[in-house]
């Protein structure tokens, strides 16, 4: 739900302004706000805080601590486990000096891998190149007169190795010969050999030519293919080596000093942001003041703090809330622990206005309901169940959103197993089969009529409740006009669903004349009130509702996707097979009945539910509060 909230102030002498925000951080339920230039100018403190040259040194001296260990985070690997030291803020100076030997120590280690895994790409690279040139080139070692170069030619511009060889021929004037040969699907390599006294001028054609002369390292510069290639291959062998024996030392660091460089991180953030809530205070000559907002339910634990720890120095009171500001009141949303975990479904929208309804508990009602009623076998939802605990446990301690979905999909698991057995499914008609289980309501395949009446009566009952919501969440904030409009547009919607209830023979025809006039009269006041949009909202809750019988549909698909893999696996000559066709099967349908049920689930709850009254465009409550 969307907690009340109170706009504060708190006022005390200048000299205890550092304390306050201490506390107040600690507290951890002040929203605070700066206050706008035009309420500065009425207020009896025309001024913004002048933030003291000491803090700003010191700001500046933190954000260069927090550089430090963000580039340090970036140089160790992050341990297995780890367990974040909590530090305060007098001890943010000692470990940052104690943390500077290893922050050394790290980046020559990182320096150290980096320099050998260019080592290891280069030589790599070479070695390809001098495999391919070691058969040309060990044929021609014995002439010693003889210069020979290699080269390397993309083969896109192979057609430059005749033209090249053209050009060599006439400065070498015919004393020469060329080898190629391919190196990959990428690359030709060409052995030129020629006289040596000629070597000046070939190097000088050469030049500037869409080839690339091959040139060992410095290292090897010196040394014969032969040799080369062999201290390669030996090199190549040790390096990998070398860098796990690097990796191992920067996670011996790693494993040391992890968690002290979060809860650094922490302290640091923590103290930033102290002295930058600073700049949201006013001042007079004497005394501070800072505004902010105060879940209601917060304000009296907060009072008794700041009243005894300053006793009467420092003063809480609450402040009328202007007409324009009521748009930018925060909104809290705080749901009880079985609840929240459906607040995920917010995440997709703006947050809601302050003063509408939170839309979470319904949708902790309706999103598991709807899941069920769509899958409704027991079989897929113990699968289901057991799999979102199971990533729940896995992974939910790491990342609050996906502890939050596994446990929404486990609630809907569950209420898949009970429909399930309210229809007498597991994995489709395999209980009904084995006379373990038969439907305790209905059978879905022989009773779509019955499905089809039931889901557009949820449709109706999901849609009115929706209306009336927003009916309610407009009267909160005395919006007359707009709570009038929706009261008109309710009416119209339940003149007409008597009107065909009664036609249909459901209910007396007596009531005909009656819910005819009042849908008239309806039609024309939401017309009035709402102009040509009034209708088409009409048009579209009508539409809504027979958007419900997608339960129904999606359902039987699922029930008839089931019995097929059954009767698949049993017409299969071997039993084995059998089960293996049949679970394949089994196993898509389950795989279709997590997604088309959460979908179609989803769907209902944003464009037919919440259309009906929810209210974008609020400002989440962030308190300032410590990491």
């Amino acid at each position: 739900m969307i907690k009340e909230m109170l706009k504060v102030q708190i006022i005390g002498p200048r000299s205890l302004l550092d304390e306050a925000v201490r506390e107040i951080h600690a507290a951890a339920v002040v929203h605070v706000e700066t206050l706008p230039e035009k309420r500065l100018l009425e207020s009896e403190f025309p001024g913004r805080f002048p933030i003291e040259r000491e803090k700003l040194m010191e700001k500046e001296a933190l954000e260069k601590y927090a550089e430090r260990l963000r580039s340090f985070k970036a140089l160790i690997p992050v341990p297995s486990s780890h367990r974040i030291v909590r530090v305060g803020f007098g001890e943010i100076h000692g470990y940052m000096a104690e943390l500077s030997a290893f922050e050394e120590r790290a980046r020559e280690l990182r320096a150290r891998k980096d320099s050998l895994a260019d080592e290891l790409s280069i030589i790599i690279k070479y070695q390809k190149l001098l495999r391919g040139f070691a058969p040309i080139v060990t044929r021609l070692g014995g002439l010693r007169n003889f210069d020979i170069t290699g080269l390397t030619l993309e083969r896109t511009r192979e057609d430059i190795s005749g033209l090249l060889e053209t050009e060599v021929s006439r400065v070498t004037e015919g004393k020469y010969s060329v080898h190629t040969r391919e190196i990959d699907e990428h690359t030709l390599g060409v052995v030129l050999t020629y006289p040596k006294s000629y070597a000046p001028q070939v190097k000088a054609l050469l030049s500037g030519r869409a080839v690339s002369e091959m040139r060992l390292p410095d290292e090897y510069s010196d040394m014969t293919l032969i040799e080369a290639l062999k201290l390669m291959g030996m090199r190549s062998a040790e390096l990998p080596g070398l860098m796990s024996g690097v990796d191992g030392e920067l996670y011996s660091i790693s494993t040391v000093w992890y968690g002290t460089v979060i809860g650094v991180a922490r302290a640091i953030e923590d103290s930033l942001e102290e002295i930058g809530v600073l700049s949201y205070a006013s001042a007079t000559r004497f005394a501070f003041i800072i505004e902010g907002w105060v879940p209601a339910d917060a304000y009296e634990q907060l009072a008794s703090r700041l009243k005894g720890l300053f006793h009467d120095r420092i003063h809480l009171r609450t402040i009328d809330i202007r007409k324009e500001e009521r748009a930018l009141i925060p909104v809290f949303i705080k749901n009880h622990r079985l609840i929240r975990p459906f607040e995920v479904f917010l995440a997709a929208l703006s947050t809601p206005r302050y003063g509408s309804i939170d839309p979470t508990p319904f949708v902790a009602l309706f999103f598991p309901v709807f899941f069920g009623l769509i899958v409704a076998d027991m079989g897929y939802g113990a699968v289901i169940f057991t799999l979102a605990l199971y990533l729940r446990r896995r992974f939910g301690a790491e990342k609050q959103f996906l502890r939050d979905a596994a446990t929404v999909f486990a609630v809907s698991g569950a209420s898949a197993i009970i429909f399930g057995f309210l229809f007498g499914e597991f994995f489709g008609d395999l209980g009904e089969r084995a006379g373990l289980l038969h439907p305790v309501l209905l059978n879905r395949i022989e009773a779509l009529k019955t499905l089809i009446a039931v889901t557009i009566a949820i449709g109706v009952g999901h849609v009115i409740l929706g209306v009336v919501i927003g009916i309610v969440s407009h009267a909160r904030r005395r919006d007359l006009k707009e709570t009038g409009a929706k009261a008109v547009y309710l009416t119209l919607i339940a003149s007409f669903i008597a009107l065909a209830l009664a036609m249909a023979g459901f209910v007396p025809d007596a009531l005909i004349p009656w819910a005819a006039s009042v849908m008239g009269l309806s039609f024309i006041a939401l017309s009035v009130l709402e102009g040509m949009l009034g209708p088409i909202e009409f048009m579209e809750a009508l539409g809504n509702i027979i958007s419900y019988v997608r339960l129904m549909a999606v359902g039987t698909a699922s029930v008839v996707m089931a019995l097929v893999a059954n009767q698949m696996g049993a017409l299969a000559d071997n039993a084995a097979l059998g089960v293996i066709i049949a679970a394949l099967i089994h196993c898509l349908n389950l795989l279709l009945s997590v997604l088309s049920p959460s979908i179609q689930s989803m769907r209902l709850q944003y464009v037919e539910f919440f259309s009906k009254f929810y209210e974008g465009g609020g400002r989440l409550y962030r308190p300032f509060k410590k990491r």
